[in-house]
């Protein structure tokens, strides 16, 4: 990495540390109550905005494909790195499931918990069942959730296996299951920066990110899918094949 590329990295992490700092401020004042599940328009449209900001300093370039579909919603997408979160969030008014161990992380377990995030105990016995429940109770109230169904990051050139048990949350509360289709292209393929896998050091993964001059991100919010009696298997599997042609589509459109 050279000395231009560091310096840009440098800049965009103090924005980025100030930026973190007002989301704090925000999380005691206009987003109170939400761990309640009482969300209100407002406080949706602060933390969709907050998350839109987080894309501009780490230089993020978002290119969006589609229609996003009125909440309540359950939406599921391919998952490629810890930026996803971000880049959905900032597109879509939406809560996630995350591991119970980030709310104690600091600062950011705060700002996720006060950002609607649905904890769950990762690797327990009634986990899935909890993360069902979770969500189940979440789409009820009125908003909407999301999810990787991979159930781990990949580095983006394949989607693999969606795992069903999850669209039960949907099923239960006859919800829309909107797939998302997330894209990090470069001139040939995708990109390699991008991809946060094999445990790798979130710190140091960031810092590449942002001491890149760019990063693109082509999100394609693919048709809703109406529950219309399917099963979860079903579900998930139409959810999929969704994704993998709305990439397809965007990988010829990149080469075209």
């Amino acid at each position: 990495m050279d000395a231009k590329c560091i310096f840009r990295g440098i800049i965009r992490l103090l924005h980025l540390l100030a930026h973190l700092l007002k989301g704090i401020i925000l999380c005691y004042t206009v987003l109170r109550g939400i761990q309640n599940h009482v969300m209100t328009e407002k406080q949706r449209k602060v933390i969709q905005s907050w998350m839109y900001q987080v894309t501009k300093i780490v230089g993020v370039d978002l290119k969006i494909h589609g229609t996003p579909h009125p909440p309540p919603v359950f939406v599921v997408a391919n998952h490629i790195s810890w930026l996803d979160v971000v880049i959905i969030a900032s597109v879509l008014p939406v809560s996630f499931l995350s591991k119970a161990e980030i709310r104690r992380w600091f600062v950011i377990g705060t700002l996720a918990s006060r950002a609607g995030t649905l904890f769950i105990r990762r690797g327990s016995k009634f986990g899935v069942i909890d993360a069902v429940n979770l969500m189940r109770e979440r789409l009820k109230s009125g908003h909407s959730v999301a999810s990787f169904p991979e159930g781990t990051t990949t580095d983006g050139t394949s989607v693999q296996a969606f795992h069903p048990r999850l669209f039960a949350a949907a099923i239960d509360t006859d919800s829309i299951i909107q797939p998302v289709a997330l894209l990090y292209p470069q001139t040939h393929g995708s990109n390699s920066i991008v991809p946060y896998v094999r445990n790798s050091n979130l710190v140091k993964h960031a810092f590449r990110i942002m001491s890149a001059e760019r990063t693109e991100v082509v999100i394609t919010l693919c048709d809703p899918v109406c529950i219309d009696g399917r099963l979860r298997k079903q579900l998930a599997q139409i959810a999929r094949n969704a994704i993998v042609n709305a990439l397809e589509d965007s990988h010829l459109k990149q080469s075209a």
